[in-house]
């Protein structure tokens, strides 16, 4: 768990965090792992100023989050009936905003825990499952209406990429776990015949058939991936979670598949242009021609003959 570990040296570390927790468990080794196992939603929180805490809920550990109202939030997975997920990886997660003395009602802030069978419809969150980022983007917008949200961390572009990949791979396993995909490359196209084709080609006719017949078995691979990679760009429809920078980034870079292979077909119809329909020589500088002297009218005196006697 090299990942959840640096997890929780960031959160002893880092002054930009809310402090931990103040009593004798947080050295506990137990609580320690509680506590790593919830680092993807503790850690956000406590980049706000929020203060938060593991306890065991009624049948699985639970987020308790300090407002500065001294009112507090509940996050964590249902707990009737009881999940069978490790802890911190739920099904679905439930915020509620509680008072200290439980006399007012609880508010449901956020719900993406799975029906229950009772007849009940889903609510609009459940489609996120155990997804944190619509967990902590619901927690923000109500408490910046309840004014309560202290700040709101501007993104850091410093994070390096392997710890980014390493949150996501932490969030990723529960999924993966149910949607296993392949983890070998997929398989390479045999282009060892073009390969020895180009070798012994001699003309712009040779190397056109090889880059013809190269593009035509290659584009509808290429044009699968393409359109794969627009899906993801179109994830969750116009309710999509990419940033506006990521979406534009996605579908560049489809385009940029589907234009190699336009740049392959323009560069092999300039070699066959060159070959075969080449442009005229622009004409040369046309020659000076002195256009013959008219002929002289009559009784005019011959060419060098002087007029005086």
């Amino acid at each position: 768990m090299d990942t959840d570990g640096d997890n929780f040296a960031e959160a002893r570390h880092t002054g930009r965090l809310a402090p931990l927790p103040d009593h004798r468990h947080v050295t506990a080794p137990w609580w320690q792992e509680l506590w790593s196992r919830h680092t993807h939603i503790t850690t956000p929180l406590r980049r706000r100023g929020l203060e938060c805490d593991i306890e065991f809920g009624l049948s699985a550990y639970i987020v308790r989050v300090s407002l500065p109202d001294d009112t507090h939030l509940i996050i964590g997975p249902p707990q009737e009936p009881a999940s069978d997920r490790p802890p911190g990886h739920p099904e679905g997660w439930i915020v509620t905003h509680e008072h200290p003395d439980g006399q007012a009602p609880f508010e449901v802030i956020y719900d993406s825990s799975p029906a229950t069978g009772s007849g009940a419809p889903d609510r609009p969150e459940a489609v996120h499952g155990g997804s944190i980022p619509p967990l902590i983007q619901a927690i923000d917008r109500r408490l910046a209406q309840l004014g309560l949200l202290q700040h709101t961390p501007e993104r850091s572009a410093a994070t390096p990429p392997r710890v980014l990949r390493g949150y996501a791979r932490r969030d990723a396993e529960a999924f993966l776990a149910e949607h296993p995909l392949p983890q070998e490359p997929l398989p390479l196209p045999g282009l060892t015949p073009f390969l020895s084709a180009l070798a012994a080609a001699e003309t712009p006719a040779e190397v056109s058939a090889i880059t013809h017949q190269l593009a035509g078995i290659t584009a509808p691979v290429l044009d699968h991936i393409a359109r794969h990679i627009v899906g993801v760009a179109l994830w969750r429809g116009q309710d999509h979670q990419h940033t506006p920078q990521a979406q534009r980034l996605l579908r560049e870079a489809a385009q940029s598949i589907r234009a190699a292979m336009v740049k392959v077909a323009e560069a092999d119809l300039e070699n066959l242009r060159a070959e075969y329909a080449p442009s005229p020589e622009p004409p040369s500088a046309a020659r000076t021609i002195t256009p013959p002297r008219p002929p002289a009218p009559p009784g005019s005196p011959k060419p060098g003959t002087s007029l005086s006697r």
